[in-house]
């Protein structure tokens, strides 16, 4: 379940989470799960749809993957801008937050 607010008209934060029992992991990769850059900047996507930004077209760029993500919850933030979406995925470790991927969506 993923959960988004928009409280801010310039953020959209939320948490994502990638369930480890989803069978994608048996395969990427059996015994050390990783969740799919894929997936992550599709829910990306699916969060700034949700949040009331339409288009019949992203351009994706940059994104960074800085650690391997594995299954569970994170935190997320994307920053709005006039024409890109910053994006920011991160978990809370040890009482910091530890960016885990970054990048942009511009529409």
């Amino acid at each position: 379940m993923n959960e988004y607010k928009k409280e801010d008209p310039c953020s959209i934060e939320g948490i994502f989470y990638f369930d480890p029992d989803d069978l994608i992991y048996g395969d990427h990769f059996p015994g050390n799960p990783v969740v799919p850059g894929s997936l992550i900047i599709h829910s990306f996507l699916k969060a700034v749809e949700k949040a009331g930004f339409k288009s019949d077209q992203y351009i994706v760029e940059n994104f960074k993957f800085k650690e391997f993500v594995s299954p569970g919850e994170y935190f997320f933030n994307i920053r709005i801008f006039h024409d890109r979406l910053k994006c920011r995925l991160y978990r809370n470790s040890l009482n910091k937050f530890k960016t885990m991927v970054t990048g942009i969506i511009k529409r």
